[in-house]
């Protein structure tokens, strides 16, 4: 059975907030494109439809990504969601219009809206002196997801449902995408076309958006790396390495927690961004 594409969760619906009532000044994709509705095709292939709308001739759009395809046909957008596994849960695609929604109702609210300092995304110091003690480094859990309930962008009601790791995939592509333009394979009489058909985003600030989600991230890294001076070694994005020492740790821990952060403690002998022969503390207290 195929499930409407609307802000549920398992079919449970998803309060509004009394912030977001009135309507985007933006149209959204479903308008801008004539979507009367979309339906999640899970499990299935989408092969046999997109091999029948070409039989019969007909006008028609089509993206591929390694997690899902999408057809647009007569009002209709289907959404088969990939069978391997870096497919997203059907169940879990709701998020992806809702945050959208409040991306675009963030920006109605707050028309004076400015983009922070822009920041590296990776920073070394070179000068680190690693000839004695032993590097450690601490990880924010969900910092963009945070970042982004932080400064107002999605509800509380949205970050509380897509909390759970099995979202983490998800959540980082729903930001990701934020006004950003999608382009479709179209199909004209059942031919593909060789020129895209591209679904350019009204919203820019939608994209600035998520720019400012991730140099908030990098705000607070580099904020830490002042607080640990001459400890500090290097931040990767949303993990910063530094000279594993108690009061080193207190000065991260108690920075991170005071701005809303969850984390998690990792040691290295040698700086690692993927996470190898790591020993990993939670600071769910």
């Amino acid at each position: 059975m195929s499930e409407t594409l609307n802000p549920t969760i398992d079919s449970e619906p998803i309060e509004p907030n009394e912030e977001s009532e009135s309507p985007s000044l933006y149209p959204s994709k479903k308008d801008a494109l004539q979507i009367i509705d979309s339906v999640v095709k899970g499990g299935k292939n989408p092969k046999p439809l997109i091999d029948r709308l070409v039989a019969k001739k007909k006008e028609f759009l089509m993206r591929e990504t390694k997690y899902l395809t999408t057809v647009i046909f007569d009002g209709m957008e289907y959404i088969y969601p990939s069978k391997n596994q870096d497919g997203f849960n059907p169940r879990m695609l709701w998020l992806f219009s809702v945050v959208q929604s409040e991306g675009k109702k963030f920006l109605d609210r707050n028309q004076d809206w400015s983009m922070p300092t822009k920041l590296p995304v990776n920073i070394t110091n070179y000068d680190y002196d690693d000839s004695f003690g032993q590097l450690t480094g601490t990880d924010i859990n969900s910092a963009y997801w945070t970042i982004a309930h932080k400064m107002g962008v999605i509800s509380d009601t949205t970050y509380t449902k897509a909390q759970d790791p099995k979202y983490k995939r998800v959540r980082l592509a729903a930001l990701a995408i934020l006004g950003r333009n999608i382009s479709y394979t179209k199909f004209k009489d059942g031919v593909k076309q060789t020129k895209p058909f591209i679904y350019e985003n009204q919203e820019k600030r939608l994209k600035q958006l998520y720019q400012a989600i991730r140099y908030s991230c990098y705000q607070t890294m580099n904020e830490l790396a002042k607080l640990l001076g001459d400890d500090f070694e290097a931040y990767r994005t949303d993990c910063i390495y530094y000279r594993d020492t108690p009061d080193n740790r207190k000065i991260v821990h108690e920075y991170l927690t005071k701005h809303g952060f969850e984390f998690k403690q990792l040691v290295y002998d040698e700086p690692d961004t993927k996470n190898e022969n790591a020993e990993v503390v939670d600071n769910m207290e």
